[in-house]
């Protein structure tokens, strides 16, 4: 089936992303939504290839090659624009009849054809992914189609391996609530982790040893004319598709991707307590709770992250050497026990669950915005100018802005925000 177009005409690859425990595959196939679909297997040998200074990953593409049977397929991908919780790239595919790259193909988008001069000839592989993939075609509500995968196998590089065990949900055609719900469903039933890391992030992770790294919020994109609800969910979106970004290099011990991970937390409370007078007031201290408990347990191991790199490192002019080792020793213990602390939350059900309902309500009140709140979130707002770039980095609470009447407005509640 086809990629969605984006607005650029240019096809595009929305999924949902998943870690699987041990056991989850066996819960997830006798699910009613799966075992009431037919079931597929694929073997697919997927090679990614890069020029010898990693031109294409620098410039935030990947090109593969994937093969299963006789059928080759060249795929290039850009980097997801991480402005909502399911990950959302451009995506263009060739069936090709040799196991290296056409780089010809890519001569032929206007997108590609700079990078096409720039690595042809130069090509080498870099990693491979070697995949026992199950997939099942499921027709949801709202005319709603989503092609769920269990991909289960391996990333080599070099000597170098790891596993593969995790779910996919790309969206095919319709709307990406019902993905999120059909998430939320399974993940009921089995443990699952959301996660935003591609197989090609992980490959290159096992390559060279270096993590992504943190990744920074980006500031929403709001029409000219736009309804308060799908603002609420524009900006959300973002404040979520913020946090999932972090997850992986967070999981790695990354300080700069757990800070994100915190401002990612805080912006989502400032959201909610922006929009917060037209909100479902149960609804909205419900996740405000759980994000404010989240914010504690990321905070704690923050704040230790500061103190043992940055405030111990320059005390070191000021303490004897013999008491700044104890103290480094103790403080460094106390870190770990934080980040453990970080890990399991990460890991545990209660933190998918809340990023995937925080998305099926905000996803819901974008189409119906009576489930969201109050008759103020189905009006219109006119939007005068780009909101600003948010920062999230100073400890004040969110305010809620005082603009009377117009209290619902996008653009007044983005230009406004104090974090």
């Amino acid at each position: 089936m086809r990629p969605r177009l984006g607005k650029s005409g240019d096809p595009r690859e929305i999924e949902l992303k998943f870690q699987l425990p041990p056991g989850s595959r066996v819960v997830l196939e006798a699910s009613p939504v799966l075992a009431a679909a037919e079931a597929k297997q694929h073997h697919l040998v997927t090679t990614y290839f890069d020029t010898p200074d990693h031109l294409l990953d620098r410039t935030g593409l990947t090109l593969r090659v994937r093969h299963s049977g006789e059928t080759r397929i060249q795929t290039v991908k850009s980097q997801p624009n991480e402005r909502g919780v399911a990950a959302n790239r451009k995506e263009w595919e060739w069936p090709i009849s040799q196991d290296q790259p056409d780089v010809v193909r890519l001569e032929k988008i206007r997108a590609l054809t700079m990078v096409a001069t720039a690595i042809k000839d130069k090509l080498q592989p870099i990693f491979v992914t070697d995949i026992l993939r199950t997939t099942w075609l499921l027709r949801l509500p709202s005319k709603t189609v989503v092609e769920a995968a269990i991909d289960e196998g391996s990333i080599k590089a070099g000597s170098a391996h790891e596993p593969v065990s995790e779910l996919e949900l790309e969206l095919k055609r319709g709307r990406i609530e019902p993905a999120y719900r059909l998430a939320a469903e399974l993940q009921e039933l089995a443990p699952l982790r959301i996660s935003s890391e591609s197989k090609a992030a992980r490959g290159w992770h096992l390559r060279t040893g270096q993590t992504e790294g943190g990744h920074f919020g980006q500031m929403p994109k709001l029409g000219r004319l736009i309804g308060t609800a799908t603002g609420f969910r524009e900006i959300l979106g973002g404040t979520l598709g913020h946090l999932v970004a972090n997850i992986g290099a967070t999981l790695r011990g990354d300080p700069e991707a757990l800070h994100q991970m915190r401002i990612a937390i805080r912006e989502s409370r400032a959201v909610l307590q922006l929009f917060g007078r037209h909100l479902d007031a149960v609804a909205a201290e419900r996740f405000n709770a759980v994000l404010r408990r989240l914010g504690e347990i990321f905070g704690a191991a923050r704040d230790w992250d500061v103190f043992c790199l940055e405030t111990l490192s320059a005390a070191k002019a000021d303490l004897p050497a013999q008491r700044l080792e104890d103290l480094n020793l103790v403080a460094e213990v106390a870190r770990q026990f934080a980040h453990a602390a970080v890990a399991d939350t990460l890991r545990g059900h209660d933190f998918t669950a809340l990023v995937l309902r925080l998305a099926i309500w905000a996803e819901a009140g974008a189409n119906q915005p009576s489930t969201l709140g109050d008759h103020r979130m189905g009006k219109l707002c006119s939007v005068a100018a780009e909101p600003r770039r948010w920062q999230g980095e100073a400890a004040q609470p969110a305010r809620r802005p005082a603009v009377g009447g117009a209290a619902s407005c996008v653009t007044k509640i983005a230009q406004e925000t104090v974090f």
